[in-house]
């Protein structure tokens, strides 16, 4: 090769222009020729990295940095290959190296910033970023990583973070990663509407961002914008296919959108990349209970105590747990768990424990404490938080079905299993005793605590309709907020409420044998109806919670209860519909 410098400027122009592999022939011709050309295995090795051959792009820089060890842009390369293949302290390591030769390279300061927080070491990350401002104040990934830096030490120092972040997106509006890190912010105060605009930026800044993507059809989907968020978690899956969170946070959606076959296939092939993912274990068995394949989903629902919703909530217990196949006889301690309709359903399996041969303790929230205390085969019921008694196994409460085995075919269904406390309902039916029949007990929403409340709570509004029948009494079973919620009406039918004289939910059980029927969406109220055996119907979503299955209109857990379920997607006008003619036909 005669003329060394015009063959690689040709070749650098080519790379330049971004004709990757016609610069790659060119480096190699070079390098045919001359084997120590550092420039050119250099820029071999970046090609290679722009391919995304880390392997190659890192031996092919090692060498040119062996070749010629004192150019820093080579160090600089390296590091950002090392940071991609995951290695951050040995990207550290590089750009510290360059940093020795350009000491005042203000991106060489904020390159190995952003290793250092990837290292978690934070004091040094917020160290080199202000150091590189110091240099290029203007320089926003300097910014940009001094608030990664902030936020990830936590403290007085993350409320800091926020700021560098609009610093950094204010200077380069393009810099994606910016954005993002205030949509997450965002997305942390509540403020979706932010959020969305954030990441929509990042997005536009650098399609295909996974983080981006998976963040905002997130939030789509929590807004029951079921196919905006598919479109999102495909669009980053065409980036990173394969990725284990985004295909179960895709089958999520697919779920909510009643595709439940290619909800479990992208469940499986979420936990073919990652067997140890517990949220996709747990949401999995969420799809096999709501198809009623009880007995396939126990196994994956115990996952549930690794998700990042219930690990907190996980004890470290001194005995053992309890299991069928220990025919050692004690007392089981068996401690509630999840919302209040939750423990009202499974209470039901407490009679099978006595029935095991043991005594049987349960832990619940206060407000089921007398409630609970009625249940057949409980010893004593105690109020979570207070001394636990004395005794030799434990189990939670939503762990029974699965130790039991429980199929749709073996469920206990039998109605009543709590009984209300005599002398309280006595006192209720005297003060009802005026009232009109049919006496309608109403609950329109649920916990707004409650992952899915969006989805399962219709609020009043729905309901109006049905103040307007004629005859009958209608009576608030709505705590949390019901007493507002009637204060705002504007209708002359008056709704009675009782509720300040509910104090607990023994309270309330001893109520509904004084009511006609009750009518309420997916809340503890509903399950406290079924497990007395009242007549109950229940306003269910198009895509329920687990436990009411599909299609059926009625339930293996509760024979009392009728369900009507949304035809479309947040159609409950069209539920309360049905719900007042079959009033008005079976009660008026």
């Amino acid at each position: 090769m005669t003329d060394l410098p015009a063959a690689f400027d040709r070749a650098l122009a080519r790379h330049q222009a971004g004709e990757l592999q016609a610069a790659e022939r060119l480096y190699r011709e070079i390098l045919a020729a001359h084997p120590d050309h550092a420039d050119a295995t250099h820029l071999l090795g970046v090609i290679r990295f722009q391919q995304g051959d880390l392997a190659e792009a890192e031996a092919a820089i090692r060498r040119a940095i062996a070749a010629a060890p004192k150019v820093p842009m080579y160090h600089g390369n390296l590091g950002r290959v090392l940071m991609a293949a995951g290695r951050a302290k040995e990207a550290a390591a590089a750009y510290r190296d360059g940093i020795a030769l350009a000491p005042d390279d203000a991106a060489l300061h904020s390159d190995m910033a952003a290793a250092l927080v990837t290292a978690g070491d934070y004091d040094a990350a917020r160290a080199r970023s202000r150091l590189a401002i110091d240099l290029a104040p203007d320089l926003a990934p300097a910014h940009l990583n001094l608030g990664l830096a902030l936020e990830a030490g936590g403290g007085m120092a993350a409320r800091e973070a926020e700021a560098c972040f609009r610093r950094a997106a204010e200077l380069d509006p393009g810099l994606a990663d910016a954005h993002q890190a205030l949509g997450q912010l965002a997305q942390a105060k509540g403020d979706e509407d932010a959020a969305i605009e954030h990441y929509r930026r990042a997005i536009q800044a650098r399609p295909g961002m996974v983080e981006a993507h998976c963040n905002l059809g997130n939030i789509l989907r929590e807004r029951q914008d079921y196919d905006a968020a598919l479109v999102q978690y495909e669009a980053a899956l065409a980036t990173a296919p394969g990725h284990a969170t985004l295909l179960a946070n895709k089958a999520v959606a697919l779920h909510e959108m009643g595709r439940f076959e290619d909800a479990l296939a992208a469940y499986g092939a979420a936990l073919a990349r990652d067997p140890e993912n517990a949220e996709c274990r747990r949401n999995r068995a969420m799809t096999l209970l709501l198809l009623g394949r009880l007995e396939d989903a126990w196994p994956d629902y115990e996952w549930r105590w690794k998700t990042a919703r219930f690990a907190p909530e996980r004890r470290t217990w001194r005995k053992p747990r309890w299991t069928p196949d220990d025919g050692t006889q004690g007392t089981v301690l068996v401690h509630g768990e999840q919302g209040l309709g939750d423990c009202i359903q499974f209470a039901r399996f407490l009679p099978r424990l006595r029935d095991a041969g043991q005594h049987v303790v349960l832990e619940c929230p206060a407000p089921l404490v007398r409630l609970m205390q009625s249940v057949d085969g409980v010893v004593q019921a105690v109020a979570r938080g207070d001394p636990l008694p004395s005794h030799d196994f434990h189990i939670p409460l939503m762990s029974l079905p699965g130790a039991f085995g429980t199929t749709l075919a073996s469920i206990p269904a039998d109605v009543p299993y709590i009984a209300p406390n005599k002398d309280e309902a006595a006192a209720w039916a005297a003060r009802l005793a005026g009232l009109p029949r049919p006496r309608i007990g109403l609950a329109w929403k649920g916990s707004p605590l409650h992952p899915r409340d969006r989805v399962r709570s219709p609020g009043l509004a729905p309901l109006l309709p049905l103040l307007e029948m004629a005859g009958g009494s209608l009576v608030s079973l709505q705590k949390d907020g019901g007493a507002a919620d009637l204060a705002a009406l504007d209708s002359a039918r008056r709704v009675i409420d009782v509720t300040p004289d509910l104090r607990d939910f023994a309270a309330t059980a001893a109520l509904l044998p004084s009511l006609d029927v009750v009518v309420a969406c997916d809340t503890a109220v509903a399950h406290l109806a079924g497990a007395l055996g009242r007549p109950t119907l229940v306003m269910l979503p198009l895509v329920p919670d687990w436990r009411w299955l599909l299609e059926r209109r009625d339930s293996p857990w509760y024979p009392t209860l009728r369900l009507f379920r949304q035809e479309r997607p947040g159609d409950w006008n069209g539920v309360a519909a049905r719900l007042k003619a079959h009033l008005t036909r079976h009660w008026m």
